[in-house]
């Protein structure tokens, strides 16, 4: 049921005393006072006007999603228990006054917290968790389980971040500039994105990395230990230079580096799942293919004759 038209209460009170069921959209509400809700809602509900939370009073059971992305403030915020959906609260700038469920089973949305001071999380969150806005993790708590990805690309410094022994998905933390202070876990399965490295030095990757590791900030591989296996891809446009660089055997995708402007030190894996991405490369010296590359290859700085020379070693490949 779209009640995107109504602006007043009165005229939603009216409509909604015939609403049995379903999603709720009432985005043009811009205040809650006298609205009196449905007790369940099979659906999602929709409240992207308001900005405040006063006279708000929530169904016990959604069994979708809450969209309250206009909320500045949690005051006067009454949660469900349970929401069986994904919870928006990106307006928040302050975690002051908001409870949360003990249990979402979809995403939560809190990328206005600039600050994770009064932050009390989920224990369990079945999708993604997203804290863009944290510059600190000063009184992070993370939840013990997530299901997806945690987003924490604000941060700047890992000092005093905790992060959960397993993560059964993805992890991005693009805006650390150091590794300093930061441990992660032995195990990822999902995604690994730290883009916003310009070098390894204390950086302790896990053990192995379900998706793709993206480390394209990196301007050198000094100091580089990467994973044995890597289920993805490996993001390591950055590197102008191969000195000092090991790759891991079996890369299961793609593998990108398009910054190296020499094979000189190369040593590539023997399997590449996906595509192998030397752009950069203006000669052919040195350089030792894979045995198995499983999609093309992306030689784009290398003359047309160095290209056919290659080709005639592997007739197999699709040089691009």
């Amino acid at each position: 049921m779209n009640l995107n038209h109504i602006t007043t209460v009165a005229k939603a009170n009216k409509e909604l005393n015939k609403y049995t069921g379903g999603s709720l959209s009432l985005d043009g509400l811009t205040s809650a006072e006298g609205l009196v809700l449905p007790k369940n809602i099979s659906g999602y509900i929709s409240l992207g006007g308001l900005t405040s939370a006063k006279g708000l009073v929530l169904p016990e059971n959604i069994s979708g999603y809450i969209y309250l992305k206009g909320l500045t403030s949690a005051e006067g915020l009454v949660l469900p228990k349970n929401i069986g959906g994904s919870l928006y609260l990106d307006g928040l700038t302050s975690a002051e006054g908001l409870v949360l469920p003990k249990n979402i089973s979809g995403s939560l949305y809190l990328d206005g917290l600039t600050s994770a001071e009064g932050l009390v999380l989920p224990k369990n969150i079945s999708g993604y968790i997203y804290l863009n806005g944290l510059t600190s993790a000063k009184g992070l708590a993370l939840p013990k389980n997530i299901g997806g990805y945690i987003y924490l690309d604000g941060l700047v410094s890992a000092k005093g971040l905790v992060l959960p022994k397993n993560i059964g998905s993805s992890l991005y933390l693009d805006g650390l500039t150091s590794a300093e202070g930061l441990v992660l876990p032995k195990n990822i399965r999902g995604f690994l994105s730290l883009d916003g490295l310009t070098s390894a030095e204390g950086l302790v990757l896990p053990k192995n990395i379900g998706g793709f590791l993206s480390l394209d900030g990196l301007t050198s591989a000094e100091g580089l230990v990467l994973p044995k296996n890597i289920g993805g891809s490996l993001y390591l446009d950055g590197l102008t230079s191969a000195e000092g660089l090991v790759l891991p055997k079996n890369i299961g995708s793609f593998l990108y580096l398009k910054g190296l402007t020499s094979a000189k030190g190369l040593a590539l894996p023997k399997n590449i799942g996906g595509s192998l991405y030397l752009n950069g490369l203006t000669s052919a010296e040195g350089l030792v293919l894979p045995k198995n590359i499983g999609g093309s290859l992306y030689l784009d700085g290398l003359t047309h004759a160095e290209k056919n020379t290659l080709q005639k070693q592997r007739p197999d490949l699709d040089f691009n």
